[in-house]
């Protein structure tokens, strides 16, 4: 094999062994971009049973606590909520106002897991149970976004 033909060859392998390094970093899991305390309320949210979707009233940009409709959901609807959830695409963008309009509370049996406010004006999530003292912003404009829980209330 000439020396031009070994340089080629070279350079072909460099370019597979390359091609083959990138196709394996872009087919991770992705990173959890979002705040780590969150992250057992969002894309590790454990088994649920039921959930709660409420739609909130503000009254002066804050919500008063006023509750304008409900929906329980359970056994496979619950699931599907939950599954949506944890597939929600979280970002660690700052939220710019949280007006909320819906609430959601997970449970697992009798047992509330998680109660949190959403707000489509900023993409943002405040988990009022537990309170984790900010707001965990979500990719609101994507299909799975747009979708919970807005259209099961």
């Amino acid at each position: 094999m000439s020396q031009e033909n070994k340089r080629h060859f070279s350079r072909v392998l460099s370019s597979l062994l390359m091609l083959c390094v990138v196709h394996g970093v872009l087919g991770r899991t992705p990173r959890f971009p979002g705040h780590q305390e969150f992250r057992r309320y969002t894309r590790n949210l454990a088994v649920v049973d039921k959930i709660e979707l409420l739609k909130i009233e503000l009254k002066d940009d804050r919500w008063d606590g006023e509750i304008t409709a409900s929906k329980v959901l359970r056994g496979t609807e619950a699931q599907k909520v939950a599954s949506l959830w944890r597939r929600q695409t979280y970002t660690s963008s700052l939220a710019a106002c949280h007006e909320p309009a819906y609430a959601i509370k997970f449970y697992s049996g009798k047992r509330l897991i998680a109660y949190a406010s959403v707000c489509w004006s900023c993409n943002s999530i405040f988990f009022i149970e537990p309170n984790l003292h900010r707001t965990q912003s979500f990719a609101g404009a994507t299909k799975e976004g747009s979708s919970c829980p807005r259209s099961f209330v």
